[in-house]
């Protein structure tokens, strides 16, 4: 058997030399690496002993182009993907890393690739972050393009940096009701709307906003349910998610410039210097403004005998208040529950009160606003008046007349 015959390489035609498997020119295996037999075209292996042709990439006959090899390194599992490919693919990959490079995405480093008019050296040092690719030409050797990945992962997660500490909420006081104090605490507890949250995280931002104190933990459950009812914040099983409104109000009451604090009260003792100093019209003027703020009026388009329903004699009557708060409590709860009205104000309890013949405060606002205060049956959101939970609960403790 001749194994050293002179013979062509059976896809590029070069003559072959005595030695080697391969053709130095379109590198296809021309002899079995076992026998060193000459192998024939269209077998897969030696004729011989039965040695099957090693797989590699071939060329085009008679072409003069390279092996390429592009190799992905993931920094995350520390993945290499590979492939190979001709030098015509490679210049076309090579483009694209060049196009990619140009748009902020990757950065070429020690490549032989002419520069394309739209990149330049801005764009590259504006990449550092994202990846390296670097293009290696040695012709002795097969080309490799290798490019490393060194991006964060792309999927972003909200930091507690974007937004203010509870703390910085709670220093600027902004926001103007207690609803909205749960509506942001809701927020905090569910990771900026991201997770369910617990009555028991509620708590915590309490403290961690420094506002915990027994009033407010008496009336956390109306708070929560009035959060409810606004549809901020969704209750589940056992615990709460808070709802797309209530993400946008927390957000809205977050970017808010100025806080809610109430103006500090004026010292009950004149001081010198300004005295006399108010014309006679300005102190009229401002005891009428006074005054007019505490008057209520009755609303005239209330009908209190509703047919079908009970009327407000006899509902007042089946109960037996002792005080200005339980009478508060049974006509807003009154207004709320029998008659429907969806924003009732201190006008409408001052109806209640006139239209029974009762007693009316001098200052009625303010003894609403007392018994929302001292006993949670109440709440007074920006001077709509609403039944807690907590006051439901005590109308129905109540003994009513036989």
């Amino acid at each position: 058997m001749e194994v050293n015959q002179q013979a062509n390489c059976y896809n590029c035609f070069k003559p072959l030399p005595e030695r080697g498997y391969f053709c130095g020119k379109c590198l296809t295996q021309v002899r079995c690496k076992s026998c060193n037999s000459l192998l024939e075209e269209d077998n897969a292996g030696c004729l011989y002993c039965g040695t099957p042709r090693e797989m590699r990439v071939e060329t085009e006959a008679g072409s003069n182009r390279n092996i390429n090899t592009f190799r992905l390194y993931e920094t995350a599992t520390d993945r290499t993907i590979e492939a190979t490919f001709s030098d015509d693919v490679a210049k076309d990959l090579a483009g694209t890393l060049r196009d990619a490079a140009a748009a902020g995405r990757i950065k070429a480093i020690g490549s032989n690739i002419p520069p394309s008019n739209s990149f330049d050296s801005t764009a590259s040092e504006q990449t550092d972050e994202f990846a390296e690719a670097e293009v290696v030409d040695n012709r002795d050797e097969v080309a490799k393009i290798e490019a490393i990945d060194k991006s964060a992962p792309t999927t972003k997660t909200v930091s507690e940096e974007e937004y203010p500490t509870l703390r910085a909420v709670s220093m600027k006081n902004l926001p103007g009701t207690e609803t909205e104090w749960i509506v942001v605490y809701a927020f905090y507890s569910s990771n900026y709307g991201n997770e369910e949250f617990s009555r028991q995280n509620i708590i915590e931002r309490y403290s961690e906003s420094n506002r915990k104190n027994k009033d407010r933990m008496k009336g956390l459950s109306a708070y929560i349910t009035n959060a409810v009812k606004g549809g901020y914040i969704n209750p589940l099983e056992n615990s709460f998610s808070i709802l797309d409104k209530g993400i946008q109000k927390a957000k809205e009451i977050i970017a808010r410039t100025t806080g809610s604090s109430p103006k500090p009260r004026p010292s009950s003792k004149p001081k010198k210097e300004n005295k006399g100093t108010e014309s006679e019209n300005e102190v009229v003027n401002n005891k009428k403004a006074h005054k007019a703020s505490r008057l209520s009026k009755r609303l005239s388009n209330i009908n209190f005998e509703p047919e079908g329903k009970v009327s407000l004699k006899d509902f007042f009557a089946s109960y037996t208040p002792a005080n200005d708060s339980e009478r508060n409590l049974l006509f807003v709860y009154y207004l709320q529950g029998v008659l429907e009205v969806k924003e009732i104000t201190f006008d409408h309890v001052y109806s209640c009160y006139d239209i029974l013949g009762l007693r009316i405060s001098e200052n009625l606002p303010q003894t609403i606003r007392n018994t929302a205060s001292k006993t949670g049956w109440i709440e007074t959101n920006n001077s709509i008046l609403a039944v807690t939970v907590k006051g439901s609960n005590q109308i129905k403790a109540w003994n009513k007349k036989d």
